[in-house]
């Protein structure tokens, strides 16, 4: 038999595929928050009335959707621990609705909390959607399928600047299609309605590891049995016990003790029980995904574009190319990830953006004489090669050495490095230039190579029980 029709017959890749799809609609929703704001700024500012405070407001804005973030993701744990991570969606999809329908009333202050209540949402979707993909898919898929992440994160941004397009480009307050701003950050909400209504009705069973770990064994077989062949579930099932029982003895003692399954966020943050290299990476991957330059790039896209040269069309026009890039970037990750693995991916990607970033600030200003297209041509390179390594991998990689606590302290902490990024790029670009700025990511990025050359252990072909059983192996601290 071939090792294809081997694979198929183990396990059912459509069920694979529809699951993670499913799941993966909370990281549409989230890529989509983070790009609506991007375009639709000068028609917000002019239907609330932000006058010349309007940059304050906007920098304020776009900043606080992170400030959600960071308290979602840091309750996801809980959440998605206590009720499971198909009922942690199900609330998040909730909560989404209402952020929706906040936001759209036409009024600072409402604005402001739409903004903050979405924000938390986008934060649970996170570090639940990894987590449930790693939980639900085969070891043999799990990174190829983990690619979806960061694919619907991208497919949220392209089509949130495609829709902008119909937006006035003058005349915000006379336009009657201002108002289609309040559309556009209400159309999100459709997603979460279905992501709801197909948890609700199709796939109504939880992750077989967090039923395993609940104690609920009839169920977490009959779960398995929805992807695998009745075989393969059964040594799955047994797998995930094992791993279970022994990942409680090597990774957390302590917990053992409490009766608990996995460390607790104090032993987390405090790194004990041999746990600092794990808690190092998990914090790290988020840190240099953050600060290479991505957020700043994608969500003052308009104003970059704007001050390298072109008109507020034509500036939407490109950040609707740098979306359309970014999302078909996204798919070279599927076949690399697991041929390539997780470690070499992101360090060609480091080098790729260190170059890319410091091309950017040579011909944004140096080089300036040489037309628009150099720059342009280097932000877009910068984006292949980000989504081609960290981008996708750090979701990847956080979903298969994190549990979920540590995960929501990651995800915590890499939703505060996206707000720093994005409140103090505008503040940068003033003290030292655009050209400055983009150097000051360039130094970031080759930091991160040399720091994932010798730090990040590889993980590809490794379930979770394997995989931190070698991270506590490798601890060095």
């Amino acid at each position: 038999m071939s090792s294809t029709n081997l694979t198929e017959a183990k396990y059912n890749m459509k069920s694979v595929w529809s699951l993670s799809f499913n799941a993966s609609l909370g990281n549409f929703i989230l890529g989509y928050n983070m790009g609506v704001f991007t375009s639709c700024q000068p028609c917000v500012s002019a239907t609330l009335e932000w006058g010349s405070n309007k940059d304050i407001y906007i920098m304020f804005m776009a900043a606080i959707l992170s400030l959600g973030a960071m308290f979602g993701s840091m309750c996801s744990g809980t959440i998605a621990r206590r009720y499971g991570r198909r009922k942690a969606l199900m609330i998040t999809d909730m909560l989404i609705i209402i952020g929706c329908g906040i936001t759209i009333i036409p009024y600072t202050p409402g604005f402001a909390i739409g903004r903050i209540v979405t924000g938390f949402a986008v934060g649970i979707y996170t570090c639940v959607v990894p987590i449930y993909i790693r939980e639900t898919a085969p070891v043999e898929v799990a990174g190829k399928v983990g690619g979806l992440v960061q694919l619907q994160i991208t497919s949220g941004i392209v089509i949130s600047y495609c829709l902008a397009l119909a937006l006035p480009t003058n005349d915000y307050d006379s336009d009657p299609l201002n108002y289609l701003w309040m559309a556009l950050f209400g159309f999100q909400s459709l997603f979460a309605v279905l992501q709801f209504f197909i948890l609700l009705t199709i796939f109504r069973r939880d992750t077989p590891q967090w039923l395993v770990e609940k104690g609920r064994y009839d169920e977490a077989l009959v779960s398995l049995k929805d992807i695998y062949n009745d075989n393969e579930a059964d040594t799955v099932f047994k797998r995930l016990k094992s791993n279970n029982k022994r990942s409680v003895v090597e990774v957390d003692r302590q917990s053992l003790i409490k009766g608990d399954e996995e460390p607790s966020y104090g032993e987390i943050i405090k790194c004990q029980n041999g746990l600092s290299k794990m808690v190092r990476l998990g914090i790290l991957i988020s840190l240099f995904q953050q600060f290479s330059g991505i957020n700043a790039i994608l969500s003052f896209s308009t104003t970059i574009f704007n001050s390298i040269g072109g008109t507020t069309f034509m500036s939407r026009v490109y950040t609707c190319v740098v979306g359309i890039v970014n999302m078909a970037s996204t798919l070279g990750i599927f076949p690399l990830v697991e041929r390539t693995g997780r470690k070499k991916l992101t360090l060609i990607g480091g080098v790729g953006m260190t170059v890319c970033l410091f091309l950017m600030g040579f011909f944004y200003d140096i080089g300036k004489d040489l037309g628009h297209a150099p720059p342009i041509i280097c932000i877009l390179a910068f984006i292949v090669f980000y989504e081609g390594s960290i981008g996708p991998i750090c979701w990847i990689y956080s979903g298969e050495i994190l549990a979920s606590r540590a995960m929501s302290v990651c995800m915590f902490l890499n939703w505060l490095w996206t707000f720093i990024v994005i409140l103090t790029f505008s503040p940068l670009v003033t003290l030292i230039t655009m050209p400055g700025a983009f150097f000051v990511y360039a130094g970031v990025n080759l930091l991160g190579f040399f720091y994932f050359y010798f730090d990040m252990v590889e993980t590809k072909g490794l379930d979770k029980g394997q995989i931190w059983t070698l991270l506590v192996k490798k601890q060095n601290l």
